[in-house]
Order: structure tokens, then sequence, then C-alpha cells
């Protein structure tokens, strides 16, 4: 089953780094610049604040009074000084007698207060209080960081960080998924490279597990393979003299006990063929798999003509098209044969069956389909496996389809098959195009 693309483990670690990295970094480049410029204006403010007062105190001490509020701002615009930097509200006090000179506003009204001591040039002191000007918003300020070119370059440096880590993470674990398909299609010698096997993370030790479990895997499927063999081979004497010893009984025994002995022969016949389908089986590992280019039609014609003779009560249409595939074709023919086969043995006489082929993404698509009483979803995901047969199936050992699928894969293509119940079944057989 594929998987969904918002499900991919690559999307999840890139949006997962790259959101994390994204933030940490901004709300990081966010505080320290704000910090910095709080404490850059206040530095300014107190600056602007000193200058003002000492200009006010200079005045005081030299005229012995000083100009009203509205009048000091007057004077503050003449001198081309930006508003902003001109507290909304300050009070200057000369500390050695504790008359206020200048602003008369309750201090303790004051937000954010600084206080300053200025020393004149009498030596005199001064208590200045100033009221420092409201921050902007932290919410606008924070949109409009977000808003800022500061923040692109952060998403693309975060982006191409996020990328390398889900490359570092993704393209070891696809690797590895397709050295595990390779094994499941019947590659038995699927190995992990070099590159993976001898990395030293947990990525390296999952590639050389891999490795021993498909070294396993191997010899198992080996061991049975020449298990099935040399059984299969060594039933055959036996059962060749039990045939023979049945015939000579046959001749000796009266008329009416000769049920029995065409009973033994029925069943020897079945034991002798279910014995060409397990070496069938068997047999198929060994086969060549060529870099031949064979014509479908060629193939698939003369297994259509063989069925139409030999199973006229089930009608077969084909359409000719001059597509080519690679490999052995006796494969195919296996392949397809078996197909048929069980198609013919397990629907109703009068079934249809239609074979077409297309060219679709690259691939070769050879579709085999009946209009026979179909399968269920739990039949379709047994219906390749040995020895297999489903309720009411008595024709058969349950291997011409495992049969199937295998000479397929050693083609290099897949088999799948869909099916709903009373809708007759599908089987689909995809090729690489050559």
């Amino acid at each position: 089953m594929a998987i969904r693309w918002y499900k991919r483990l690559f999307l999840k670690i890139f949006v997962t780094v790259w959101l994390t990295s994204f933030l940490v970094i901004a709300l990081t480049a966010f505080v320290i610049g704000h910090l910095s410029e709080q404490q850059r204006d206040r530095d300014v403010f107190s600056a602007r604040v000193l200058g003002q007062a000492e200009l006010l105190i200079d005045r005081y001490e030299r005229d012995g009074h000083l100009p009203s509020r509205k009048e000091w701002r007057r004077f503050h615009d003449d001198h081309h000084e930006e508003p902003r930097f001109f507290p909304s509200r300050v009070q200057i006090t000369e500390l050695n007698t504790g008359q206020v000179i200048f602003g008369h506003d309750d201090v303790r009204k004051f937000r954010n207060p600084m206080v300053f001591t200025v020393i004149s040039d009498t030596r005199r002191e001064y208590q200045v209080v100033a009221e420092t000007r409201t921050r902007p918003d932290l919410g606008a300020k924070l949109f409009g960081f977000f808003l800022s070119v500061q923040v692109v370059l952060l998403m693309v440096v975060a982006a191409i960080a996020a990328l390398l880590i889900s490359l570092m993470v993704v393209r070891p674990v696809n690797r590895l998924r397709q050295y595990t398909r390779d094994l499941y299609n019947g590659d038995l010698s699927a190995r992990t490279d070099d590159g993976l096997s001898r990395r030293g993370d947990e990525i390296g030790e999952l590639s050389r597990e891999f490795n021993r479990m498909a070294e396993y895997v191997e010899k198992t499927l080996q061991s049975n393979t020449h298990l099935l063999q040399d059984v299969s081979h060594e039933l055959r004497a036996p059962l060749a003299r039990l045939q023979m010893a049945a015939g000579l009984a046959g001749q000796k025994i009266p008329e009416a006990d000769q049920q029995y002995i065409e009973r033994i022969n029925q069943e020897c016949d079945r034991i002798n063929r279910l014995i060409d389908e397990i070496l069938s089986l068997s047999r198929l590992e060994q086969m060549d798999v060529s870099d031949e280019r064979f014509e479908l039609k060629k193939v698939i014609n003369t297994l259509v003509e063989d069925f139409r003779f030999s199973a006229p009560h089930h009608p077969v249409h084909w359409t000719p098209v001059a597509y080519r595939i690679k490999g052995n074709p006796a494969l195919l023919e296996r392949a397809l044969n078996n197909i048929l086969g069980n198609a013919v043995k397990h629907t109703p006489a009068g079934t249809e069956i239609t074979i077409s082929a297309e060219r679709v993404a690259g691939k070769v698509l050879i579709r085999v389909a009946d209009t026979g009483p179909g399968l269920s979803p739990e039949q379709l995901d047994q219906m390749f496996k040995p020895f297999v047969r489903f309720t009411g199936q008595q024709n058969g050992y349950g291997l011409g389809l495992s049969i199937a699928q295998r000479a397929v894969q050693i083609l290099g293509g897949t088999l799948t098959a869909s099916s709903e119940a009373g809708t007759g079944l599908v089987l689909l057989l995809s090729f690489p195009k050559a």
C-alpha cells in the first residue's frame, strides 16, 4: 500500500526540524534584538534628557527663572530636536533647597521614571526625574519582525538545515526499503551496499541486521527448495512401483473388484500431478531469466488457441497488441497458463475470460479478467500462498497461482489481484517496458 504524501517520514522530519529551527532562531534573534534596542533607546533617551536638563539648569542659574513648559517646547522645536525624545513629563528639583524649578507634576504618577543627578558649574546639585516614553506594542513589533527580510533569511537557512537532516535520515531508509522490496520480490541475493553496512550508527546496525536476515532467508528457502526436489524425486520410484503393482493386481482380481484398482490408479495420478506441481515451483528458480525481448502476442496467441480448444465452454477474448517485454518467454507462458487454468477450474461453464494489454507510465500491463463469482477480501489476501484452497475448490492443489506469481517476479514484474464478490476476478501483471 502506497504511503500518503503527508504521512511520509521525510515530510515529518523536514517540517519538525524546519519549524523548530526557525522558531528557535527567530525568537532568539527577536529577544536579543529587543533587549539591545531597549538598552540603546534608554541610553539615547538619557543623553537627551540630561542635555535638556543642563540647558534648563544653566538658564535658571543665569536668569533666576525658567520658561513654562509650552515656551520650552517652542525652544525645543526651534533647535530642530526630534520631538519623540522630549519627555512628556519631567521635573527638576534643586536638592540644596528642595525647590522644584521646572515641572510641577506629581512624580509618583510618572510611568517608568528615570532619575538623574546633575551638578552645575556652580557646584549645586539638582535631581532630574523624567517619564520614559511608552514602548511600542510588543505584539505589533513581533508581527513586524516576522514580516521583515531577516525572517525570510531565517526561513531559508532553517529550510536548508531541515532538508540536509531529513536527507541524512530518509535516504538510507529508502535504500533499505528498496533492498527489502527486492528480497520480497524474489531476489534472494539482495544485500545492502557497503556504504550502508559500514556506517557506525543505528542505520548501519539495521543494515547489518538486514543482511543477516536476508542470508538466513536465502538459506532457508534454498533448503526448502532442495527438500521439495529431493522428496519429490524420492516419491517417484515408490509411486511408479505402486502403479505397477496396481496394474498387476488388476489382472488377477475379479471384474467386480476392479473399482478398487481404478481408485488406486486415480489417487496415484493425483499424487503424480502434485509432484509435478511441486517440481515446477522448485524449477522456476533454476530457469534462465535472459535479457531477450519477446512479443507478448506470440505467447498469448498460442495460449488462447490452446484454451479455446481444451476449454470451449469458457469463451476467451483477446485483442493482440505489439508490445514487448524482456525476459524468458517460457516464464510468462507458465504464469498465464496457470492463471487461465485457474479461471477455467474455478468458474462455472459459460464464464467469459478477457485478456488485454496496455502501456501505462513506462510499464506493460496485462489484465486477465473473468466474470465468475469473484473472491472476498480475505480470500484475496491468501490466494497467492502455496497449498491454499478455498471452500468448494476441489480441483488443483493450491500451487497454480503461487507458481504464476513467482514466474512474474523472476521476470521483474508484479502480480496483483482485485475482486468483488459476484463481479469476477481481475489479475494484473505489470512488467517494465522493454
